[in-house]
């Protein structure tokens, strides 16, 4: 007779047995078919409990607990129901207005405590708390180095200016012999690789054989973006009196002196002693002003010109157009300058006309230098700051938001808060910084202080 001990292993054989035949297709395995599900199962739960518990002392030690938020100052209180933020002033919870706003009232990144809505309802409140009109989204600390655009004439027969910080497509640069004929008024200025031109006289822009019926009219805000260059008018070169002889024939000083076939200069101006070597710009001026009387071109061959005497060309005639430029094609197109790594360019763009003007921010005020168009591309935010000119030291830090706008930082301390640093501003040009519209200032904010309070500061 078995006893029931051997009848109980019998059974657990037969079992074992069965199992390995159906799991493992062989019932003389002599492995247990479930091992490694039972120690795969054992081991999980083993590692979930190592991880649950690492966590818990984490949040024991550093204060992230549940329940944290209601003793430790410095949280961002997201109500997991409404989205409402806070933060606890003084045993109170007051609404922020903005991440900017509570990034300066904790001093730098909050960390965030979401609770929900039912925990939240018994909880004494306060005022709101924070700077009206602040960002809610802040660009990144390694943004920069981002291209401005100012183009001008966006509106119809209206010299409007668009400004986009950030890349900007469809855009065309210039050839090195394209300028753009503007007007502001009365003025007219020739825009010509990177530089603006003061046109002194009327007659200048047909002597270089462009239409002043034309001229762009733009913005002084667009000339303003663009460096100054020399004025453009009548050369100063002296008329009158008499000069060498040049080909057998007595010249006068200030005519003009032309060999096609000789190489490298071929147009000069009569000095009393030599020929002065011109560019075809200033030649086209020379021969163009109404108020000088010249004697006609005198033509000579390169063995006549070798027998004359050359002096240096001038050093100013160097900032000018060395042939007269050809204008702009300003067929669906815009001229627009642009600025980038203290390099500017002249650039042409698709036509804006019909692009519709920035609306208004709330907080954000405008003067008349401001574009009427702003565009901050995605990403294009960064810390910015007052280019200083030339024995002038800079001024002014920024903070420019895809929002369009720029806000002025207080001090290193609240750059600091809002996670930057004030070293690594970029320097921009006020004129380009003055055509984005302005938004309150961001400083950090005292714990007593209200969202009215700030607002009034």
């Amino acid at each position: 007779m078995y006893g029931r001990r051997e009848q109980v292993e019998a059974h657990s054989f037969l079992v074992g047995r069965i199992l390995a035949a159906v799991l493992r297709t062989d019932p003389d395995d002599p492995n247990r078919p479930l091992r490694r599900t039972t120690v795969g199962m054992a081991g999980g739960i083993g590692i979930a409990l190592l991880v649950m518990g690492i966590v818990l002392i984490v949040s024991l030690l550093t204060g992230m607990g549940g329940n944290a938020w209601r003793e430790k100052p410095g949280f961002l209180v997201v109500d997991k129901d409404s989205g409402n933020r806070y933060m606890l002033v003084d045993g109170r919870l007051r609404p922020v207005l903005n991440y900017a706003s509570a990034r300066l009232l904790a001093e730098g990144e909050p960390q965030v405590a979401k609770v929900s809505g039912e925990e939240l309802a018994d909880f004494p409140k306060g005022a709101p708390i924070g700077i009206p009109g602040a960002p809610d989204a802040l660009p990144s600390p390694v943004a920069g180095g981002q291209p401005w655009t100012v183009c001008a004439g966006v509106q119809p027969d209206d010299p409007g200016l668009a400004a986009t910080v950030g890349p900007m497509p469809g855009m065309s640069e210039l050839g090195p012999n394209e300028a753009v004929l503007a007007r502001v008024g009365d003025q007219q200025f020739l825009v010509w690789q990177g530089t603006r031109l003061r046109i002194t006289a009327p007659w200048v822009p047909r002597a270089l054989g462009l239409d002043p019926a034309r001229a762009v009219p733009v913005d002084s805000a667009w000339l303003n973006t663009v460096p100054a260059g020399p004025d453009l008018g009548a050369p100063p070169v002296a008329h009158g009196g008499a000069g060498p002889v040049v080909a057998g024939q007595q010249t006068v000083v200030g005519q003009l002196v032309t060999a096609p076939e000789a190489v490298g200069d071929k147009t000069f101006v009569v000095d009393a002693a030599g020929l002065v070597p011109v560019s075809r710009t200033v030649a086209a001026l020379l021969g163009a002003d109404p108020d000088v009387a010249l004697p006609p071109t005198i033509t000579i061959t390169p063995a006549q010109l070798a027998t004359q005497q050359v002096l240096p060309a001038p050093v100013w005639q160097a900032e000018l157009p060395p042939q007269p430029p050809t204008g702009m094609d300003l067929d669906r197109r815009v001229p627009c300058v642009r600025w980038a790594a203290d390099e500017v360019t002249l650039v042409s763009a698709p036509d804006m006309s019909g692009t519709a003007a920035n609306g208004e921010i709330a907080g954000v005020t405008r003067d008349g230098r401001v574009a009427d168009l702003v565009d901050v591309r995605p990403g294009a935010g960064f810390i910015a700051r007052t280019r200083p000119a030339p024995g002038v030291p800079g001024a002014g830090v920024y903070l420019i938001t895809e929002a369009g706008a720029k806000f002025p930082v207080a001090n290193e301390k609240a750059a600091e808060a809002l996670g930057y640093s004030v070293d690594a501003a970029e320097p921009v040009p006020a004129d380009l910084l003055a055509l984005l519209p302005t938004g309150p200032v961001l400083d950090l904010i005292g714990r007593s202080q209200s969202a009215t309070e700030e607002e009034t500061r």
